[in-house]
């Protein structure tokens, strides 16, 4: 299953790429589902189009169920973007793709602004951000090398506006924008039965997406009875009901390959935050197992694993990203006023503070991987503190010093960047302040790359994934990064509570 992407620690995973909508334009991982192989692209936001550094060979064939997504360069440690993009896919009937852009163009500038210098990035997010922000629309030019031309084609490319606030796009009113395009994506793509039918295979990826869609929904000011997304939640809250029993997994290779700790952690989440915004007893009930099997399956040691079972075929147990998860659950139970076994919180505190560095959570206690925190694990962990009633515990000061100071550094996550940009995000919406706008200073140009013309929100290559040759963002698929991106983007709560994500966010 899919989030064996994470599981390995980015070592290629199974997949099954979604069906793409349209002709054989591949979209949006440059690669059919029969094939099973994809692309690491990177993203031109809003035009409709992908692309690789000119001359990447395809991604590896796959052999035993495993694939790579190669694109073929080396770690950009300053994350400016290739002096070239080679057009890989194209978004059937988008505005790249209407406006006569092709596969195998090679775009070398935006709005005049060459890539050669600087890298694509910020030159395309300018372009992006003054097109987006004319009430009627305006035009992206690029600059094409196109084979058998001898100059570079100049083609215009019409992006629809979306309103004077993306003139600053990590503005609340600019995020707010996006971030109801993302939601009612979300919407449209969920399946009748309320889960999605996405690159997250298996019931437990299932669970995993459908809980982080409820979330977005909830952020945007839907609950179960009122709001734009109300029946999306109601659907999303059934197909937990249906299939959190049915999430138990293994396979072969020697190992446990039991996922389950995602799942559990990832629907108390969204329980928990609906239960703030509409409570019942039925509800409470359904949070209160997702909490007793969370303790249940709480390693000895006060760690989590990706679930029960003992050690995985790679050796290993515990990992603090699900700890953290799970704590950020259990906490969400407890606040809602759950039962949450004293003993195993105790248990859990003593995990972390053993396993960390300077208020910055570690991958685990083992030698090694102690005292190396990152944004992702840290930030998990501290909004779980939040609500556990932990917040006078040495640790938790620690890592909220940590999180403050380096609330921006998502780049420096790992297995997926989509994990960090959403957890930093909604750790910077519940400290505020400068936390979030440091955040949303750093992640500003990759939200604008990343929205596509049709609400969506694409995962995109990254110095680990460049190094490694595997992406799990890619393997996760749309549904993921779209709900991810749609969660950092409105978790803020506001001051009466109705959007955002105020239990998460411990208010």
């Amino acid at each position: 299953m899919l989030l064996q992407a994470l599981l390995l620690a980015l070592t290629p995973a199974c997949t099954a790429l979604p069906a793409h909508r349209g002709p054989v334009q591949d979209w949006p991982f440059g690669a059919t589902q029969e094939l099973r192989t994809g692309r690491d692209l990177y993203n031109l936001g809003a035009l409709g189009a992908k692309a690789q550094i000119p001359g990447t060979p395809p991604p590896s064939a796959p052999t035993s169920g495993r694939r790579s997504t190669s694109i073929g360069a080396n770690p950009d440690p300053k994350d400016e973007g290739p002096r070239a993009l080679e057009i890989v896919t194209l978004l059937p009937g988008g505005p790249a793709e209407a406006a006569g852009l092709q596969v195998g163009d090679v775009v070398i500038a935006a709005n005049g602004t060459k890539f050669a210098k600087t890298g694509s990035y910020a030159a395309l997010a300018k372009a992006l951000s003054k097109a987006l922000a004319n009430p009627e629309g305006d035009v992206v030019e690029l600059r094409v090398e196109r084979e058998g031309e001898k100059s570079p084609v100049e083609l215009q490319v019409a992006v629809e506006g979306l309103g004077k606030p993306l003139a600053k796009p990590a503005s609340k009113e600019a995020r707010a924008i996006l971030a109801e395009r993302a939601r009612t994506w979300l919407r449209e793509h969920q399946d009748s039965n309320g889960g999605f039918a996405q690159t997250l295979s298996g019931t437990t990826g299932a669970v995993v997406q459908t809980s982080l869609a409820g979330l977005a929904w909830i952020a945007g000011g839907s609950n179960l009875e009122a709001g734009p997304d109300h029946e999306a939640i109601a659907k999303a809250r059934d197909f937990l009901r249906a299939n959190l029993t049915a999430m138990k997994s293994s396979m072969g290779d020697g190992g446990n390959w039991n996922q389950e700790n995602w799942g559990w952690a990832h629907a108390a989440i969204f329980l928990g935050e609906l239960y703030e915004h509409s409570p019942s007893p039925e509800l409470l009930a359904e949070l209160q197992n997702c909490a007793d099997h969370l303790v249940e399956y709480q390693e000895s040691s006060g760690g989590w694993a990706h679930g029960p079972g003992g050690p995985n075929a790679l050796g290993y147990t515990e990992l603090n990203i699900v700890s953290g998860l799970a704590l950020s659950g259990l906490g969400l139970a407890k606040r809602a006023g759950c039962t949450v076994d004293e003993g195993a919180l105790e248990r859990a505190a003593k995990y972390i503070a053993d396993s960390s560095g300077g208020g910055g959570v570690g991958y685990s206690t083992k030698d090694g991987q102690a005292g190396q925190g990152n944004i992702g694990r840290t930030a998990a962990a501290w909004l779980g503190y939040t609500n556990l009633g932990l917040r006078k515990d040495a640790q938790y000061k620690q890592m909220t010093k940590y999180v403050k100071r380096s609330i921006a550094d998502v780049l420096d996550g790992h297995a997926s960047l989509m994990q960090h940009i959403l957890l930093a995000g909604v750790a910077a919406a519940a400290q505020g302040g400068a936390s979030e706008k440091n955040y949303w200073s750093s992640v500003e140009t990759m939200m604008l790359l990343a929205h596509t013309s049709d609400g969506s929100f694409q995962p995109r290559p990254w110095h680990e994934s460049v190094s490694t040759g595997s992406n799990s963002d890619v393997t996760f698929g749309e549904v993921w990064t779209t709900a991810a991106w749609a969660i950092a983007l409105s978790a803020a709560p506001s001051e009466d509570g109705s959007t955002g994500l105020p239990a998460w966010c411990g208010r």
